[in-house]
């Protein structure tokens, strides 16, 4: 695997040639159907927009990814509220990582974007692959994820002490503030575990940052970012 630069970096290089093209095209270029093409675009296209695009790396911030890692590791019920108190305060975020099990040997980019100006509603997107010759290349065609932390925490807050004691409750009420949508190269209905597992994985780091931001612990809220874009 290439060392020089990031997976994240690589993607986002991509993007910024794409929008470049376009701009040199003095047109809007179509939507890419590949998918990298179509999600490196996009980060690309929230970094200029909606700068500072924050990433942050396993390697730069341990503590922050094995916070993640010890909830989740934790059964559903116990960071199901976590995830109802999830906030970002940056229009996007990246979180980049080594992937591991069926995905070791990949890195993996976790994206969580604000579609709109609520710190509780993310849209996340998962890209897993590898660095050939300075380039990135997916390994699994990526998905979207919406979430809504405000309608989970409603929905958690109607049913109590339930998501608590029961794994159904729990999941329950995470379906409610979770829906699932194809991006191109992923047919809807068949995504796999693996991918669904990174992003609770993603999500589960940003309530990290937020609960640490709340109570005021170490600061993984209000960190300092590996970089910028």
């Amino acid at each position: 695997m290439d060392t020089d630069i990031s997976f994240a970096e690589a993607m986002l290089r991509r993007g910024a040639g794409l929008l470049q093209e376009a701009a040199d095209a003095a047109s809007d270029a179509a939507t890419p159907t590949d998918p990298l093409a179509f999600l490196s675009r996009l980060l690309a296209t929230a970094a200029a927009t909606d700068a500072p695009l924050v990433v942050l790396s396993e390697g730069g911030h341990p503590d922050l990814f094995d916070e993640a890692a010890r909830l989740t590791a934790a059964p559903l019920t116990a960071r199901i509220h976590p995830l109802g108190r999830l906030r970002q305060t940056e229009r996007a975020t990246m979180y980049e990582f080594d992937g591991g099990g069926a995905l070791t040997g990949n890195r993996v980019v976790a994206a969580l974007l604000r579609p709109e100006d609520r710190a509780d509603l993310l849209d996340v997107y998962v890209a897993i692959g590898r660095l050939r010759g300075g380039a990135a290349q997916l390994t699994v065609a990526p998905a979207l994820l919406r979430f809504d932390a405000a309608a989970l925490a409603q929905t958690l807050s109607l049913i109590g002490e339930a998501a608590t004691r029961s794994v159904n409750a729990a999941t329950a009420a995470l379906a409610h503030a979770a829906a699932i949508l194809p991006l191109p190269g992923h047919e809807e209905g068949g995504m796999p575990a693996p991918l669904l597992d990174l992003y609770w994985q993603a999500l589960t780091m940003a309530a990290a940052r937020a609960d640490r931001s709340d109570e005021g612990r170490d600061g993984l809220a209000t960190m300092e970012p590996l970089g910028t874009a």
